[in-house]
């Protein structure tokens, strides 16, 4: 195993993640992503909230070979067995987790 890790992901980076994942030229809908608040994210299961984590902690990448398969939902249930703590609030998310040297396969009838 290794060492415990943090990411800090702070309202104003990832609000600018969205702006430029989604694209928005218009006004009205970047008022909508200004709208939305963290915890909201993080209880609804947001796709691109899930997403961002996943990149900023570069978890697929420490995947051994034969674990990696190209389903965000299959990455995120392997990376779920890593985190130790997670603080959401209004302002920032913090997830603390290590990586482990191996993971609990899911049930094959749901990603495999």
């Amino acid at each position: 195993m290794s060492e415990l890790k943090e990411l800090v992901i702070k309202e104003d980076d990832y609000r600018q993640y969205l702006k430029q994942r989604l694209r928005l030229t218009d006004p009205c809908m970047a008022e909508e992503v200004e709208r939305v608040g963290f915890p909201f994210l993080f209880a609804a299961g947001s796709e691109l909230l899930r997403s961002y984590i996943l990149n900023e902690t570069e978890f697929a990448s420490s995947l051994p070979d034969r674990l990696r398969v190209p389903d965000r939902g299959y990455a995120w249930y392997m990376f779920s067995q890593s985190v130790k703590e997670i603080l959401v609030d209004e302002n920032r998310i913090v997830v603390k987790y290590e990586l482990q040297d191996d993971y609990r396969l899911p049930f094959k009838r749901f990603y495999l």
